[in-house]
């Protein structure tokens, strides 16, 4: 996927527990984890954009599932 589909990458925090993901907002304002399509860790589906700003942020990368 590339941002010609409509979609771009951004950060995106769960709402449950604050873990932080890179994710695809989609075209419909969604925000989608990349490599989580069942969502978050914790079990939320529910994710919010961080703002670009930030700098040095860990990114959750899925190891120890």
């Amino acid at each position: 996927m590339d941002e010609s589909d409509g979609n771009r990458r951004t950060i995106a925090a769960c709402e449950q527990c604050g873990a932080l993901y890179a994710a695809l907002e989609l075209a419909d304002d969604k925000l989608r984890p990349i490599g989580r399509r069942e969502g978050c860790r914790c079990g939320s589906t529910a994710f919010s954009a961080v703002d670009d700003s930030l700098s040095g942020v860990s990114l959750e990368d899925g190891s120890g599932d």
